[in-house]
């Protein structure tokens, strides 16, 4: 990964993927092609085309409340792109059709794509990393999200007497507790 900016994101319960990258597309702002390399395209798609429509419309609440003359005209320009953007999980046969692609590794490695922005939002050896980026121009980035593991949690299970409903046991507890 020659002359590419990395980045290193860490996705744990407190936010999305989705919404984390949602928020990245919108930050990073670069209007070129954009590729995201995940075990779930279909899915990753939707649920971040959900969060950018989350999002445009936060921007849309901005440009109305602004009296601001550049910021407003910055916000509509904001705003035209964010509705033209395009997102797609088809993969094309040569040049990137969508602003957007969302695909498997293997699949984008196949077309080559020319980007400015990949994210890869699961583990890949770093050959395909590499075979992934080969393509792309100085400058551009590479994000790669890694899932913290959650800590165990230990917990200690509470013997009930003489076979006793598990879930009656636990509602009297609660009931005790709760007077």
């Amino acid at each position: 990964m020659h002359a590419l900016y990395i980045e290193q994101r860490d996705i744990n319960g407190k936010n999305l993927l989705s919404w984390d990258l949602a928020h990245h597309l919108y930050l990073r702002s670069v209007r070129d092609k954009v590729v995201v390399a995940t075990d779930k395209p279909v899915e990753l798609l939707s649920a971040t085309r959900k969060q950018w429509f989350k999002l445009m419309r936060h921007v849309m609440r901005q440009q109305a409340s602004t009296l601001n003359a550049p910021r407003l005209v910055e916000l509509i320009e904001q705003i035209s792109y964010m509705q033209n953007l395009s997102f797609s999980t088809k993969l094309p046969s040569g040049y990137l059709d969508a602003d957007v692609t969302f695909a498997a590794i293997d699949d984008l490695i196949g077309i080559a794509p020319i980007c400015r922005t990949a994210y890869i939002t699961y583990d890949v050896s770093k050959e395909k990393r590499y075979m992934l980026t080969s393509w792309m121009p100085p400058g551009g980035a590479v994000v790669i999200y890694a899932r913290q593991q959650p800590a165990a949690i230990k917990t200690q299970r509470k013997e009930l007497k003489h076979g006793t409903n598990a879930r009656t046991a636990n509602q009297k507890s609660h009931q005790a507790a709760l007077r």
